[in-house]
């Protein structure tokens, strides 16, 4: 799974053809309320015009002569599959109400095919129809594109935040694939067929039901305590990068966004050799060394962050499309005088304590720290990672040519999304797109690759003198 953003895309150009939802039947009102994350980023949505379209897109290839009629059914089947993709929202000043449309009302609208001869154009029209059609505030928001050429095709399927998670684009990726397949076989199978092929996704809605029935939490409750004591640490609010990125705190800039593999396979192998050696995981081991970097280049000895963590537990969500996701809170302990050994037993450790949070969802825990928290910037310092590997089949993800992009947007922090495959490790960045913030960055980047290598040379799995 190739991670990267809209701008640094790497598509072959071709006839691009658009596929977008027409409902045939009134949107319907529900008492299912948004989730917390859904809630979350309509407000965030509402209280900036701009830059709100914060879009996540799955691509892959299928070889050959695209089928168009199988691809339009298999649009078709994907979506009422799907409960998150039959819903929007009307959001107002003062309330969110939940929109439904009856999958049996679903129906496709096909688009003027349109060639494109070079990459560059090809993207920027991507770009601009998939945030004007992926608007968090409108319904539908999401759109399915393809792009013909004669030997091979490429499938998109663009979706806002509210509608997918990083796992969700997994999932419709490969199930897109499969139905296609499934489609275009001998002998064709009905619906009803693939379904049963496909197994039951589980209702995306059902999870926001579920969630909005959580009672709040105990008082007492150890889990709340540690949140607050995280917060704390972070000065009553959520973590930020620590060096300065040339912007004011709830004042976004526009996004500069960095893709690069920070090792290769054999690099990615002997690193988390050292990390499991030493009694951490590779997780922990790329935490350690970010923690590392950033002492280097004046950063705190004990680094807060938080990173996602998936909440498909039940096995009711384990294929669902969705925003299934929470965070967790984890302080990187540097080792000011022993060695990188040293941090990522700390960080290990920490990582060990705040998997102990699980089960709060994140609605819980505001309501619980109370005004031990306050908003003060639209996005937080964070950190995810993903194996690939172990997410599907490497050779599936491989074979489809499988791509996450995320659009370009505005920013008040930096985040970083660490994935792995079995080409090694990757990093894509998101951080303002200002002068400070470039320099920061770039140097934090290379000292991470630095650390990266020290490490796989063992040369700072020993005590070394502090960093001031």
């Amino acid at each position: 799974m190739h991670v990267t953003s809209i701008d640094r895309y790497d598509i072959e150009p071709g006839t691009l053809t658009e596929w977008t939802l027409l409902p045939t039947a009134k949107t319907i009102k529900s008492d299912i309320p948004p989730s917390y994350n859904q809630r979350f980023h309509l407000d965030t949505a509402r209280a900036h015009g701009f830059g709100r379209s914060v879009w996540m897109a799955g691509s892959l290839d299928l070889p050959g002569t695209l089928d168009r009629s199988a691809v339009r059914r298999t649009f078709e089947i994907f979506i009422r599959r799907h409960d998150a993709l039959w819903t929007g929202f009307d959001v107002r000043p003062t309330r969110i109400e939940r929109l439904i449309v009856p999958p049996d009302a679903v129906a496709l609208r096909e688009s003027d095919p349109v060639h494109f001869d070079d990459p560059v154009s090809l993207r920027a029209h991507l770009c601009t129809k998939f945030t004007v059609e992926c608007d968090p505030l409108t319904f539908p928001a999401f759109l399915f594109a393809t792009v013909e050429r004669p030997t091979s095709s490429t499938v998109i399927a663009a979706f806002d935040h509210t509608i997918v998670d990083g796992l969700s684009l997994v999932i419709a990726l490969r199930e897109l694939r499969q139905i296609y397949e499934l489609i275009t076989s001998t002998p064709a199978k009905d619906d009803a067929q693939i379904g049963r092929a496909l197994g039951d996704p589980g209702s995306f809605m059902a999870y926001c039901e579920a969630e909005a029935g959580d009672p709040p939490a105990e008082d007492g409750d150890p889990r709340i305590r540690a949140w607050s004591r995280f917060y704390e640490h972070c000065g009553g609010t959520a973590p930020r990068f620590p060096l300065d990125l040339g912007v004011e705190p709830g004042r976004p800039a526009r996004q500069a966004s960095d893709v690069r593999r920070l090792l290769d396979g054999p690099g990615a192998a002997l690193l988390e050799e050292q990390c499991l050696r030493a009694g951490g995981t590779m997780f922990t081991g790329v935490l350690s060394a970010i923690g590392t970097a950033l002492r280097r280049e004046g950063g705190p000895l004990h680094l807060p962050l938080q990173f996602p963590l998936h909440t498909r537990h039940d096995h009711r969500w384990k294929d669902s499309i969705g925003w299934l996701t929470a965070t967790a809170p984890i302080v990187v302990p540097v080792a000011a005088h022993g060695s990188f050994e040293s941090t990522l037993t700390g960080t290990h450790a920490s990582f060990r304590s705040a998997l102990t949070l699980k089960g709060l969802s994140m609605e819980q825990v505001r309501r619980g720290v109370g005004e031990g928290y306050r908003r003060s910037r639209t996005d937080l310092f964070m950190v995810s990672y993903i194996d690939y590997r172990k997410v599907t089949c490497p050779d599936e993800l491989r074979a489809m040519n499988a791509h996450h992009i995320s659009n370009v947007t505005v920013c008040d922090d930096a985040q970083f999304w660490v994935s792995r495959t079995e080409d090694g490790v990757s990093l894509r960045s998101r951080y303002p797109d200002t002068a400070t913030a470039h320099s920061a960055i770039a140097r934090f980047l290379d000292q991470l690759a630095s650390v990266f290598t020290e490490v796989i040379r063992n040369d700072i799995m020993t005590p070394a003198p502090a960093y001031s």
